[in-house]
């Protein structure tokens, strides 16, 4: 449904007036919205992931306390409920763009790259000091205000949306579900394992490649391909990806163990890498990059997705490599031949001891 036919704009839910829609994702539709003489920014959960119900259940577990993350680099959540069939969030309403609309427009210097990466980390560590994993951390995750600040948005929004839901039946089950963005996702997170903080740490180094190299580190259209390289090839080396860029070995060192594929490799916390880039001290003015873009930046694997668990199985097993019949031919003639070849020896020295 388009903006101009959003049946919403023009009601009210709970009290807040939905003058236009802002914005919308996998997850939901943000609106402009009005209250009390103040304006917000309304987000109203996708009816399709869940039962409003569940939805109702998580938001008594899980939105106090994020409501409660009082930092500059996260935005504020100022009030969240359930009306009916709707399930919404109010935040400040922020001006300005996302990460990911910067990047379409062009790439950022590696001085901006910097300045936005202790931003996010900061505002990521202190919700990991309230125990709370961002779970979707991305460019259109951060909002670039028109004031120079950073903030981080829809903190804890994945766990929402994840797991479990009510059966037809109306039954509570597990389906092993995920909600998550492919380009981002951390390898734990893919395979349906235990994940903690280190996940955030993982799609943050995946951020800050982008954020330098202008462009993620794998590049593949098809989102089982995407989610395999994640799981299983290695991350490229970054000048090797970006002409002309230049970087000190100790921040590819950096990068390299925030996107480890195993989380007891990586980085502890946000606040571990975050005070490793702070430690770089003089070594991260020398990082140098070139602002042309050499190729269109894809938006593949970027929007938010509802993963099954039956895909996740599927995508995390080794795939095996098919052996050419033509080979297996070849292998039977060859072990064929030996054996005969070995027999007809095997005579001939038989011969000789008569």
């Amino acid at each position: 449904m388009g903006a101009a036919e959003d049946a919403l704009i023009g009601t009210s839910i709970e009290g807040y007036e939905l003058r236009g829609r802002i914005g919308s994702g996998a997850t939901g539709v943000v609106y402009r919205a009005e209250k009390d003489g103040r304006t917000f920014a309304l987000k109203i959960l996708n009816r399709a992931l869940g039962h409003v119900q569940t939805l109702r259940r998580r938001f008594q577990r899980e939105a106090r306390a994020l409501a409660q993350l009082d930092h500059p680099h996260i935005v504020e959540i100022t009030d969240f409920g359930a009306s009916d069939d709707v399930v919404f969030i109010a935040m400040e309403l922020l001006s300005g763009i996302t990460l990911d609309e910067a990047l379409h427009q062009k790439p950022v210097s590696a001085d901006e790259a910097m300045r936005i990466m202790r931003a996010i980390l900061a505002g990521v560590a202190y919700a990991h000091e309230k125990e709370i994993v961002h779970r979707d951390l991305k460019p259109a995750n951060v909002f670039l205000c028109d004031n120079d600040e950073v903030k981080v948005l829809d903190f804890g929004l994945a766990k929402f949306l994840s797991v479990d839901e009510l059966s037809q039946e109306g039954t509570l089950t597990r389906r092993g579900r995920v909600v998550g963005t492919p380009a981002y996702m951390a390898p734990e997170q893919i395979t349906g394992a235990s994940l903690d903080v280190r996940a955030d740490v993982y799609a943050a180094g995946t951020v800050f490649f982008e954020l330098l190299a202008d462009r993620r580190p794998f590049a593949y259209s098809r989102r089982a391909q995407l989610l395999r390289a994640h799981l299983f090839e290695p991350v490229p080396i970054l000048a090797e990806v970006r002409q002309g860029l230049d970087v000190p070995d100790e921040l590819e060192a950096i990068l390299r163990k925030a996107l480890a594929k195993d989380p007891d490799d990586r980085w502890e916390s946000a606040a571990e890498m975050l005070a490793a880039l702070d430690a770089l001290g003089d070594e991260a003015s020398k990082i140098s990059a070139p602002m042309q873009r050499l190729e269109k930046r894809s938006a593949e694997g970027t929007a938010s997705v509802v993963i099954s668990n039956e895909e996740r199985e599927s995508i995390a097993k080794p795939k095996r490599r098919r052996v050419p019949a033509a080979w297996i031919t070849a292998a039977v003639w060859v072990v064929g031949l030996g054996g005969l070849l070995g027999l007809l020896a095997l005579a001939g020295y038989a011969t000789t001891l008569r």
